[in-house]
């Protein structure tokens, strides 16, 4: 396969390149027939965009295309353009490339399918184009792209269907897929979330994701990212420009096609990329501080608040206050589903809240200003949502208030004094209020022109239908203390524990014998219960006396991975006389079931009082690589599928959080009558587990701990299963 020199081809697309790629004002048209409608929608964008006056044409078959002459090749222009637009099929694109960099062209968007996503034909060309955009020094985005619509400078190279002037806003949003580039483009348009930059790289040849991603954190006009990804290609580059977008303040919100297994073999068709497994996905965009939402929609709605939102919530106490009773049942059962609060008034904003409203109204929260309020006479242009959202946000108990407002009007009224002094109040009321304020509409209705500069004017945004309104704002709240938790960070944070030496070794490919594994443990510090391997009956029952009480006796091979499937396992062996029984019981077994097994012989260790168990292990992603699972033992992984990951390296921070996130967490705290764990030395020893399976190399398969047994403070590792494979860079 060919190779393309990563560093040079970072080199042609860093933030200062694709400041002057995204910024293009003159554009060569190569390829565009009379007959093509991506020509014509170009055309189209670019006049929509205003921000390119200088549009040439190149074709060698027609002397004019839409009115305009042509040159017959780019090497023909008179002077270098800033930008070619490719229309030509795959065989004649590399030609074209060519000829940017003789004519001193810079950058090239190229339209052309039958690259990485037909197979390995279409790879190898998808390579070579890279090849020669690094060769030429040229930023290309594509191919299989539909280009970019840079709203701030009105530069508009898009090759699709747009009916109106980009709009612009503090949004930018980047995308693997031009479909839905386009449809979430004007689903954005519709309900006036406007973008910096809304941009299409397609295949991701040169330009990726990441790259637009990396330009967007450091442009001053964007204040939000939304992201639409098919494929995790840089895993590390991801987690770097995570954190890179935290101390920017820049939330980062993030759609990953492909959650199910077909839609992972669809996202891996449509990329010729390498696809992973989805709940990995989940725990990395987590790590990196990214929010996941899980439609388009949400993208919009949640990238909208982030970046129309001068102020966010501290917590996740939410007042509200709406002329709906219905409308308060539903944000009632939306706030549940979104982990926010609605806590009660406080005693003097109840008695304020309630001067406002008749006998017969609840003062609750939500709070349902009733139709009473609509007949009331007002003394300035406000209806009572207005009013009496003004004394809420007052409330010392909420974090941030919400309201639904009734629909804005699509056109300028006949008279507009009463909507416009309105509008103008509620700005006032946002701006002034101690805690931050959002509005949303009642259904997902689309905002008109008139709408937008009402809500502009005021400095208000308008979330697009409470549904998408309330879980947006369960996406912020947890944004937040993501970040708060992520910023606190540790003094080690920027070095991340380095793995342990392995002082033991098992097998290069294989099953390690249990023994192996144990010392492979208590290299890396991991507490483990203690254990004698025993090789006949009279060491056995002398292992049993030193350990005094109950013990517990298991086979030792590397032949035998699940040793209670074979008998291999017997419990609460009470003394010398019986260990020594066991000693030749269990033996009997192996040689029945696996008579071949090569045995080292049998672990003695003592029996440990009840506690709860953990399994606790590192399994190896084919994008991420290795990533650890913690979970509660027993039914809670097995049925409830309780189990929390995050890719390695982590701190014992982060472990607190992945134990947090455990549904049967309580049972860590004690419940039940349950003596409550030390988290901090629990913590601890599944760090310790994680660098134990680093300390393995590029060939670990699988190191599990089950189960990790910790009963207040006393933490230990019962049984330790670890398989390696031979891989080519191990």
């Amino acid at each position: 396969m060919l190779t393309v020199d990563y560093a040079a081809r970072r080199s042609i697309v860093e933030p200062a390149r694709l400041r002057r790629f995204f910024g293009a004002r003159s554009i060569a048209v190569v390829g565009a027939s009379p007959s093509s409608s991506w020509a014509r929608n170009l055309l189209n964008s670019l006049e929509l965009g205003g921000g390119v006056k200088d549009v040439r044409f190149v074709h060698p078959k027609y002397d004019e295309v839409f009115g305009k002459p042509t040159v017959p090749t780019l090497r023909d222009l008179t002077e270098p353009v800033d930008m070619a637009y490719i229309m030509v099929g795959s065989n004649r694109v590399d030609g074209i490339l060519a000829d940017a960099a003789a004519a001193g062209i810079k950058n090239a968007v190229v339209l052309a399918s039958g690259y990485g996503e037909t197979g390995a034909d279409g790879r190898d060309r998808q390579h070579r184009l890279a090849r020669s955009a690094v060769e030429f020094d040229l930023t290309v985005m594509g191919p299989n792209t539909i280009g970019f619509i840079n709203a701030v400078d009105g530069v508009a190279p898009w090759a699709v269907a747009t009916e109106t002037a980009p709009v612009a806003g503090p949004v930018g949003a980047v995308f693997e897929s031009g479909s839905m580039a386009r449809a979430t483009y004007q689903f954005a348009q519709a309900h006036g979330v406007g973008s910096t930059l809304w941009a299409s790289v397609g295949n991701s040849a040169v330009l990726t994701s990441l790259d637009v991603l990396d330009y967007l954190i450091e442009d001053d006009n964007t204040r939000a990212v939304a992201l639409f990804l098919e494929t995790v290609r840089e895993p590390d580059r991801l987690f770097a420009l995570g954190r890179k977008a935290l101390e920017a303040g820049k939330p980062i919100v993030v759609y990953k096609a492909g959650r199910s297994e077909e839609g992972m073999r669809s996202a891996m068709a449509h990329t010729g990329a390498m696809a992973t497994d989805d709940a990995v996905v989940d725990a990395a965009f987590r790590q990196a501080g990214m929010v996941r939402v899980e439609s388009i929609e949400e993208l919009v709605a949640t990238a909208g608040v982030f970046g129309y939102s001068p102020r966010l919530p501290r917590g996740r106490r939410m007042g509200v206050v709406t002329s709906s009773g219905g409308g308060c049942n539903i944000i009632a059962d939306l706030a549940a589903v979104n982990g926010l609060a609605l806590p009660a008034w406080q005693q003097d904003t109840n008695a304020r809240l309630a001067a406002h409203l008749p006998e017969f109204a609840s003062v609750l929260n939500p709070l349902d200003t009733t139709g009473f309020g609509h007949a009331r006479a007002r003394p300035r242009p406000t209806k009572a949502e207005d009013d009496l959202m003004e004394i809420a946000v007052e409330d010392a108990g909420i974090d941030f208030m919400f309201s639904m407002m009734t629909p804005l009007p699509d056109e300028r009224p006949a008279d507009p004094a009463f909507i416009e002094s309105r509008m103008g109040i509620i700005g006032e009321i946002v701006t002034a209020a101690p805690v931050p304020v959002f509005l949303s509409s009642n259904t997902c209705l689309d905002v008109s022109p008139y709408a937008r500069s009402l809500l502009a004017q005021n400095d208000l945004f308008l979330l697009p239908g409470v549904d998408l309104a309330v879980t947006a704002l369960g996406h912020v709240a947890r944004w937040v203390e993501q970040r708060d938790a992520l910023a606190a960070g540790t003094p080690d944070e920027a070095d991340p524990p380095a793995a342990a030496p392995a002082l033991a070794a098992g097998p290069a490919a294989g099953t390690w014998a249990e023994d192996e594994g144990r010392a492979l443990l208590t290299a890396a510090g991991v507490p483990v219960v203690p254990a004698r391997l025993v090789t006949s009956a009279a060491e056995a029952a002398a292992a049993a006396a030193e350990f005094g009480g109950p013990v517990a006796m298991k086979i030792c091979s590397r032949a035998i991975a699940h040793k209670s499937d074979i008998g291999g396992v017997l419990l609460g062996v009470a003394d010398a006389d019986a260990a020594a029984t066991a000693y030749g019981t269990i033996l009997a077994r192996v040689a029945r079931e696996v008579p071949a097994a090569d045995v080292r012989g049998v672990l003695v260790s003592p029996m440990r009082e009840p506690g709860q168990e953990l399994l606790v292990g590192v399994t190896v992603d084919a994008t991420f690589g290795p990533v650890l699972a913690v979970g509660l033992g027993g039914v809670w992984v097995e049925v409830m599928k309780d189990t929390s990951l995050r890719v390695l390296p982590v701190d014992a921070r982060e472990v607190r959080r992945m134990l947090a996130d455990l549904k049967g967490a309580a049972l860590l705290h004690g419940a039940r009558g349950g003596r409550a764990a030390d988290l901090d030395a629990l913590s601890e020893a599944v760090v310790a587990i994680s660098r134990a399976a680093l300390s393995v190399g590029p060939g670990l398969d699988t190191l599990e701990v089950n189960p990790l047994r910790v009963n207040g403070d006393r933490v230990e590792a019962l049984d330790v299963l670890v398989t390696t494979t031979a891989r080519e860079d191990s």
